[in-house]
């Protein structure tokens, strides 16, 4: 949805922003062209009201919600990976779980493919992407049920989703539970 044949070989960041003006001229878009880690993410988050993460690597993932939770921003994960998708709504200021307490630790390198070795269909990106948009705008806007404290999967080779509810762990190396 983002990025068209007219972008490859340009960053992710540009590629992003200018579609995106393209599709409304009147937003303000402010980009980082820098990896997020666990020593840059904290202040480059400060004065966000939410986080929509649609990063790629688990180390940005667990960078940016550990900074949500110190901060009390909710987190809107999405992830990608062929032709499946998984979308959730973290905000441990409203007493949800956060996203290490789902998976408190990422999988071992072997067994976790990347998205460039293993592949993404285009379409999945886009769906995973408008439902964290949709979850964005009903906690902006105050209407609706946020998925907060709620994993989305989505399976592309059938159209089907499925919804979990996720637990606070007490033991949480992040939020410890609270």
């Amino acid at each position: 949805i983002l990025h068209r044949t007219g972008s490859v070989g340009k960053p992710k960041v540009s590629s992003a922003s200018e579609t995106l003006l393209e599709i409304n001229p009147e937003v303000l878009i402010k980009t980082y062209q820098e990896r997020l880690t666990e020593a840059n993410t904290g202040p480059i988050i400060d004065g966000y009201d939410i986080v929509i993460d649609g990063s790629d690597n688990f180390e940005t993932r667990y960078a940016v919600n550990a900074s949500c939770v110190k901060k009390g921003i909710p987190f809107i994960m999405g992830s990608v990976l062929r032709f499946e998708g998984q979308m959730a709504v973290f905000d441990t200021a409203r007493n949800s779980a956060c996203y290490a307490c789902v998976y408190p630790f990422p999988p071992p390198p072997e067994i976790s493919p990347t998205c460039s070795r293993a592949g993404v269909i285009g379409p999945v990106p886009g769906i995973i992407g408008t439902l964290q948009a949709l979850e964005a705008i009903k906690i902006i806007v105050g209407f609706g049920e946020p998925m907060t404290g709620k994993l989305l999967i989505f399976d592309g080779l059938t159209c089907r989703m499925r919804v979990l509810e996720v637990k606070k762990d007490a033991k949480c190396p992040v939020c410890q539970g609270t």
